[in-house]
């Protein structure tokens, strides 16, 4: 993985010893980081996980934000899954009910995720399935198809599935929900993916030792410490559909760390080539208030051959020999090119193949790079306040 700063004058940023000193401290004893060494841990996950696995012919993951995000970002950059995970973050009741219409509990692996064990949405999925199981005399199979990930504490969804005897793995109660990537809630999907979990550690290992190297602190100092805030949004643009989930895991991280009293940046992702139709105009061309980052891989000579020759009474003649990703190739970088032509301030990530341990250095500096961003501009990174009135106002209006 290859990072390259255009039109970003580090030079510039202020002496910030103190800071540097105490991103580093709270990182080096992160343990949503701490966890990719813990081997015993993930040797023993494997083996339940494998257990667990069997005789099953597709899996259905409930849960939202941190508790499906991440292990679907995980899931959508392989290209040769395992198995068949759905991801059920949401709880439309029409599209709900649609997806289960058909659903064979009997060859059907659920896994129920939630960190506090009480989220509303969480445990009207499961309480959902719980129930269409009762009505078609399948409760039993149900049940202990059902692996549950919480915190191991007095919580509803903990209490029911003790009581209901389903597997309980932990979620770890010092790792908040959208930091936990690395531990079972990404992994325990991942595995089943058939995802080489060893190499996705070895990436995060990479950049986690070394995080000079990859100057996440510069960047945050140089995104929130400018003189009156020129930065009001962070753009990610990933140049893969692979990446697309990916994408949305990082709007999560990086929106509920550093959205707080009244300070912040905006997280937007923009996909390409589709959001040069639809955004790049405003980006070129509307307020220079954005700071942009693109995700690019080697699409040359990829996918599915052009024919040329229906093309021949047109004044089409780019793509004699070209395959598809050839255009993709040329459009990211065309893209890249004008950025820097009109002087934006940009980086560009190139990754050369999208695999586990690229996947694990880009988590791994995406988390780096948003503390040390919530540390910069004085915010704390680990915490929500803002959402729980929100969670108070639903009970009070389901009563």
């Amino acid at each position: 993985m290859e990072i390259k700063y255009i039109n970003t004058n580090f030079n510039n940023i202020k002496n910030t010893k103190l800071y540097d000193k105490k991103i580093l401290d709270i990182i080096a004893n992160l343990p949503a980081l701490n966890i990719i060494n813990n081997n015993k841990l993930l040797n023993d996950t494997i083996k339940i996980i494998k257990q667990f696995e069997l005789n099953k012919k597709k899996f259905v993951l409930l849960g939202t934000g941190g508790s499906n995000l991440g292990a679907r970002a995980l899931h959508n950059f392989n290209n040769n899954k395992k198995v068949n995970i759905e991801f059920y973050d949401n709880i439309d009741p029409v599209t709900f009910e649609k997806s289960f219409e058909d659903i064979d509990f009997s060859s059907t692996g659920f896994i129920v995720v939630s960190k506090s064990g009480s989220t509303p949405e969480t445990l009207a999925q499961f309480s959902s399935l719980y129930q269409m199981a009762l009505q078609r005399n399948y409760l039993d199979k149900f049940l202990s198809n059902t692996l549950v990930i919480t915190e191991f504490k007095n919580s509803p969804l903990y209490k029911i599935s003790k009581d209901k005897k389903c597997l309980l793995l932990e979620h770890d109660n010092k790792i908040g929900g959208r930091y936990s990537i690395f531990s079972n809630v990404g992994i325990v999907p991942a595995i089943l993916s058939g995802i080489n979990i060893s190499e996705l550690y070895n990436g995060a290992a990479e950049i986690y030792n070394n995080i000079e190297k990859y100057s996440a602190l510069n960047l945050s100092k140089y995104l929130c410490m400018q003189e009156n805030q020129k930065y009001s949004s962070n753009v990610l643009m990933t140049y893969s559909d692979n990446l697309y989930f990916f994408g949305k895991w990082y709007l999560q991280l990086w929106a509920e760390s550093i959205g707080k009293n009244k300070k912040g940046i905006t997280a937007i992702h923009s996909i390409g080539t589709t959001d040069q139709h639809s955004q790049l105009q405003l980006y070129l061309d509307g307020p220079n208030d954005k700071f942009f980052t693109f995700i690019t891989t080697d699409h040359s000579k990829k996918g599915l051959v052009i024919n040329n020759e229906i093309f021949e009474n047109t004044d089409v003649n780019y793509f004699k020999n070209k395959r598809m990703g050839d255009l993709m190739e040329a459009e990211q970088r065309a893209t890249i090119e004008t950025f820097k032509l009109n002087k934006f301030s940009y980086r560009e990530i190139t990754i050369p193949k999208i695999n586990e341990k690229n996947l694990g250095k880009l988590l791994t500096l995406s988390i780096i790079e948003t503390i040390s961003s919530c540390i910069y501009l004085d915010v704390n990174p680990f915490d929500q306040p803002a959402v729980e009135q929100g969670k108070i106002l639903t009970r009070e209006f389901l009563r």
